[in-house]
């Protein structure tokens, strides 16, 4: 059986999470453990070559 639809929606333009499919907010509250992570290999990565460089300028 088939039922019409009253009511059709207005076109209306999208709202930012409808266009992109995320925001930001979303992203960082769902990837914090990687994000923090990915900083703390960088860290360790930039505190290793400060230091080897520091020990090989002499």
């Amino acid at each position: 059986m088939y039922m019409q639809q009253e009511h059709l929606p207005k076109d209306k333009p999208a709202t930012r999470e409808e266009e992109w499919g995320y925001s930001l907010e979303n992203f960082l509250e769902g990837n914090w453990e990687y994000i923090l992570a990915i900083i703390f290999v960088l860290a360790v990565f930039l505190y290793a070559r400060y230091s080897w460089r520091k020990r090989h300028q002499k």
